[in-house]
């Protein structure tokens, strides 16, 4: 019996993760004409070609699997990175502080939203914390994007602004108050185990069925359970 439910759960996992959405090819991105390599920047942003080799974005390793190369450098998320190299007073680039929101998402999105590339790890727009639309959030709507997540320089390997939980607590404030409640131990680490059960890229019900319905939720919300009793 045991053996038969876990088989269920592995099935409805596989079901729901077999998705897949529309995303445009990355050769679609190769910019035109000759694109200088990042070394040409760090002349003049010397902390920002820092804290960029020293996150994935930088790694050779990782980034080995974009087949446009000229998308490995400055050009995949700041244009026109070539004529500012020429006359960097004249040809300022947009600043992507300062771009929309939708504007930010297509940046990363390149890349990220590509399945060829990233297989079960691309990020589907339309899933929770839906990229291009509004969410709702305590109430109120609001259009997120990767940025209020995720630094293109920071954070190094998981490239975060700040520590997981307290982004999750910048919009789910109601958050703070039940994980100290109810998981304490988990609050006082920072709510590292905020992922364990749930998906913050979003996911099909099937896949988010398969994640909870394991009984990991007993192992945290062990108080609830004994109040239930």
């Amino acid at each position: 019996m045991k053996k038969a439910i876990l088989v269920f759960f592995i099935l409805l996992g596989i079901i729901g993760c077999a998705r897949t959405w529309m995303y445009q090819p990355i050769e679609k991105f190769r910019p035109a004409g000759t694109v200088p390599p990042a070394s040409v920047c760090r002349s003049c942003h010397p902390d920002q070609f820092g804290t960029w080799k020293k996150n994935r974005h930088g790694s050779e390793d990782r980034m080995s699997r974009v087949p446009v190369t000229e998308l490995r450098e400055c050009e995949a998320c700041h244009q026109n990175t070539s004529a500012h190299a020429a006359d960097p007073k004249a040809k300022i680039p947009a600043k992507i502080a300062a771009l929309t929101k939708t504007e930010q998402n297509s940046i990363c999105g390149k890349c990220h939203y590509n399945q060829e590339l990233f297989k079960g790890r691309a990020i589907n727009p339309h899933d929770k914390h839906g990229l291009y639309k509004d969410v709702g959030f305590e109430g109120h709507q609001q259009q997120l994007s990767c940025l209020d997540c995720h630094s293109g320089h920071q954070g190094k390997s998981e490239m975060l602004v700040r520590i997981k939980a307290h982004i999750c607590y910048k919009c789910h404030t109601g958050a703070t108050v039940t994980m100290a409640i109810f998981q304490p131990f988990s609050y006082l680490t920072f709510g590292k185990a905020c992922q364990a059960c749930h998906a913050v890229h979003g996911g099909s019900s099937g896949a988010q069925w398969a994640r909870m319905g394991t009984g990991v939720c007993v192992i945290c919300h062990f108080v609830g359970v004994a109040i239930v009793d």
